[in-house]
């Protein structure tokens, strides 16, 4: 694994508005070894990935003014998000709902209530994926 010893976890932005939900999932993720930011809602969401894009995003579906699935569309419309893998933690688990997070851009569709080792694992692995997509990517100058 070469010299990514000091790596620092993966950076995780985790957008749901129920405030116990985000708690208790921030903190899950954090025990995990995750550096996690918090939004809670997409606007909000918006400021921080700009401010500091994350490895991964964690999207609650059901919100006001802006869904996860509307969230996600406009992450992966811009070029300097699109690669940021999605992950959609949702109530609803009807096939439907699981096809409207496919087309939107997510990477995985997960029901609320999920297994904390799956939810860490998959994290980790899109981290890892997108880390790598980043370094064979050209950079600017």
């Amino acid at each position: 694994m070469g010299q990514d010893g000091n790596r620092r976890g993966p950076k995780v932005l985790l957008v749901d508005d129920h405030e116990k939900f985000r708690m208790v999932t921030a903190s899950v993720l954090e025990e995990g070894g995750c550096q996690v930011q918090t939004a809670c809602n997409g606007h909000e969401a918006l400021e921080k990935l700009v401010e500091s894009p994350p490895d991964v995003m964690i999207l609650d579906v059901s919100m006001p003014t802006m869904s996860g699935f509307d969230l996600c569309h406009i992450i992966k419309r811009d070029e300097r998000f699109k690669d940021i893998p999605v992950i959609f933690l949702s109530a609803f688990g009807a096939p439907e709902d699981y096809r409207t997070g496919h087309e939107a851009g997510g990477a995985v569709y997960m029901v609320k209530p999920y297994k904390h080792d799956r939810l860490l694992n998959i994290v980790r692995m899109l981290a890892e994926h997108s880390r790598r997509v980043a370094e064979t990517k050209p950079k600017e100058s």
